[in-house]
Order: C-alpha cells, then structure tokens, then sequence
C-alpha cells in the first residue's frame, strides 16, 4: 500500500470536513517554536480541540497565527468552511475575538478554560510547590486536586502556600467567580466539559515538551509542520480509541441481547511526539 507524502497527508487532515455540531471546543494558543538563528517572531500557533455530545473527541486543526491575516477570525472562518455551525462552548483565551466566535457560530457560549487559568498561574510557582498550590486551586473550585496526598509537598500548610503566593492566590479567587456561569451548567454537561479541558491541557502540555525536547527549528515551516504532526499522531490515536470503544459496545450488544448506553468516559493521553 503506497504510503501518501506527509505534506499531503498534513494538508488533507487540515483541510478535512468536520462535523456541523460540537458540545465543546477548546482553542489553546501558544507562541511559536523558537527558530535557529533567529529572535522570537510576532507568532504565535494555535489548535483546537472539540467534542461532541457523547463524548467523540478529535483535533480540529491547527493554525499559523500572525496578527495581521491570520488572526482568530480567520480560524473560525476556517472551521466555518469545513462545516462547522454550532459550538455550544467555547473555551480558552478569545479576548479581542469573542465577537467573532459569537458571530460565526451564533448561539453559541464563550467560557474561560479553567485549566489553561490554572497552568497560567501555576507557571509562577517554584516547581517543588506547585502539586501544593495545585491542590489548593482546585479546592477553591470544590475539585478534588487528582494528586495523591503522598505526592503533595510536605510541610507545606495552606497557610503557609497564602503567604508565599498571596498574589496568585487573590487573582485566582477572582478567577473562580468568573467560573460561575461554567458550574451553572447541567451536571453531566458540566463533567463532559471539564473533561474535554483537562484532556486538551495535557495534550498542550506534551506538546511544548515535545518542542522543548526538539530545539530551535530551521524555519517557521519546519515548526508549524512539526506541532502539526504531532496533533494528527494525537488525533489518529483518540480514533482508535474511538474505535476500540464502539466494537467493545457492540460485542457487549451481541452478548446481552439489549442497547448498551453510549458513555463520554475518561479520555486516553494521546501520544504527541
């Protein structure tokens, strides 16, 4: 079987139809790869990450950002061609862009993706504190902190991480208000959507490992097709699971004589690199 070119095989995946409805999308943005010989640019790439109501996750796509033509109306516009109408919730860092998602997929709400908030603020933490701070975050949220109690930075009190980092700590009170309308959702809506941001956080996160790991890049192409193809990597392997998942509830259909339910579920740590 002959095997397609990888630049053809990044171009039909950017390219390729997407469902008309999601129930969430994540959009994470982040500055471009560093390049060999070369300051930093005004660039930044951004990808997205959607879900559909029974809990299908895939990659929508990937985009070069440079602050002139290729903006974040020009992403929505992109998913727009590829068939997109309608996102239910919209999440992540949109500021100077709402009007535009609120304009391409109308009825359509925008919500801060509480994870990006959190690896935010924890990214001014000193390493050894921050599974503490983490935990503290979360319980502000009414979260468990998903840390178990022997990894926690010992010694290290609640009041004492409220000293240390009184700043971080204030804002991200000012944070969890502005999570309000997100906890107001319908209980398992709410769960679906958490899920689909803690997924896509962990996706990010490996991806800047990945690039750390790389190093500097020849050039901005080099880059932009290398987080591209570490998102498709991602993407084919939540199909598999996918896939392992829809042939595990029709065996258990064949056995038991009745419908068995479809379930969102935990997502798997697709591999980016």
């Amino acid at each position: 079987m002959k095997t397609l070119d990888p630049s053809v095989q990044r171009e039909r995946w950017l390219r390729r139809t997407l469902c008309r409805r999601y129930a969430a999308v994540v959009f994470s943005t982040f500055s471009a790869p560093p390049l060999k010989g070369q300051q930093a640019e005004n660039r930044a790439i951004c990808w997205a990450f959607g879900s559909l109501i029974r809990g299908e996750c895939e990659i929508l796509g990937a985009w070069n950002l440079n602050g002139e033509t290729a903006t974040m109306p020009a992403v929505f516009g992109d998913l727009s061609d590829r068939g997109v109408e309608f996102v239910r919730c919209g999440l992540g860092d949109l500021r100077g862009a709402e009007a535009a998602f609120l304009a391409t997929f109308r009825m359509s709400a925008l919500y801060p993706s509480i994870e990006q908030d959190l690896a935010s603020a924890l990214s001014s933490v000193k390493p050894r504190h921050r599974a503490a701070m983490s935990s503290e975050m979360r319980s502000m949220l009414g979260e468990p902190s998903g840390v178990p109690a022997t990894v926690l930075q010992p010694g290290i009190s609640s009041e004492g991480l409220r000293q240390k980092y009184p700043g971080i700590l204030e804002r991200w009170s000012g944070s969890v208000a502005a999570f309000r309308q997100l906890f107001a959702l319908p209980e398992p809506y709410r769960q679906l959507v958490r899920s689909v941001d803690r997924t896509a956080i962990g996706m990010q996160q490996r991806l800047m490992k990945a690039i750390s790991r790389h190093g500097p890049f020849v050039d901005s192409v080099e880059a932009f097709d290398f987080v591209v193809d570490g998102l498709l990597r991602a993407d084919l392997q939540l199909r598999r699971e996918a896939e392992a998942k829809q042939l595990a509830r029709e065996a258990l259909v064949l056995q038991s004589g009745r419908y068995a339910p479809v379930s969102g579920g935990a997502y798997g740590a697709p591999v980016l690199a």
